[in-house]
């Protein structure tokens, strides 16, 4: 969709890394791969009934000048445009952005950590860090975002860097869900629904029914080890994760479905 230069060595580890060993190698050619999914289900895991959304998410480092590097996880996507009516505030952070048309993508951990991310095609989105389940403790409001979104006939292509900063530490599962439609024509999406028939409506932040990804195709390991600390973020996750890696029990509440 978008080009860019060949990962390489460096920017895997921009730390001074002096050699590349057969296990860096490996490392370095499952990032070029990336992860890529299709969404082509309904929450209830019906098929869809159009072109389904294409996901690929990558590994994305470049050195700034005068400022802190740059080490964010790249997703673009591919999907239709429904062209719903957009949200009534200005294109920026956008809490209540479920109720529109939109694109999400949760990333999580073993701890029922997970970081949310939303964006529509108008240049909304909307980025949530949960410490359990629908337990939210940001507003979203004050959290950036680089979103880049094109639009091609009845394609809406979009490109977003979400900082390394935003993902828990250990991400381990993953899901995605596609939203459109108004009224009673409003269709749920994911890239994992659910099969077991146990959900009468869509319930997103339900992890169980996540699965496991291989952040490797996305994130070099050493960075997956706990929440990512830059000199532009610091820890976006120190109310769960301080600096000393002690994670505080979950808690339940319930929020918005999406």
């Amino acid at each position: 969709m978008w080009n860019k230069s060949e990962i390489t060595f460096g920017q895997i580890f921009p730390r001074g890394t002096s050699y590349q060993s057969e296990y860096d190698t490996r490392e370095t050619k499952k990032l070029q791969e990336g992860f890529n999914a299709i969404i082509d289900r309904t929450w209830n895991n019906k098929p869809v009934d159009h072109r389904p959304i294409e996901i690929k998410i990558t590994w994305y480092f470049e050195k700034q000048r005068g400022a802190p590097h740059k080490h964010v996880v790249l997703v673009e996507f591919t999907a239709p445009l429904f062209d719903d009516p957009e949200p009534p505030t200005s294109p920026g952070p956008t809490p209540g952005l479920w109720d529109y048309e939109v694109v999400e993508f949760f990333f999580a951990n073993e701890q029922g950590h997970y970081l949310e991310v939303e964006v529509g095609p108008h240049g909304h989105w909307l980025v949530l860090f949960h410490k359990g389940y629908r337990e939210c403790f940001n507003a979203g409001e004050d959290i950036d975002l680089r979103v880049e979104n094109v639009f091609d006939m009845d394609l809406w292509k979009c490109r977003v860097e979400i900082p390394l900063s935003y993902l828990p530490g250990r991400v381990t599962k993953f899901n995605a869900y596609g939203i459109h439609g108004t009224g009673d024509d409003r269709t749920y999406e994911a890239l994992y629904p659910v099969t077991d028939g146990k959900l009468t409506k869509p319930d997103f932040h339900k992890l169980e029914y996540f699965k496991r990804i291989d952040t490797a195709k996305f994130i070099p390991e050493s960075y997956n080890y706990k929440p990512f600390v830059d000199m532009k973020y610091g820890n976006m996750w120190s109310l769960v994760c301080p600096d000393n890696d002690v994670y505080e029990p979950r808690k339940k509440k319930e929020d918005h479905l999406f």
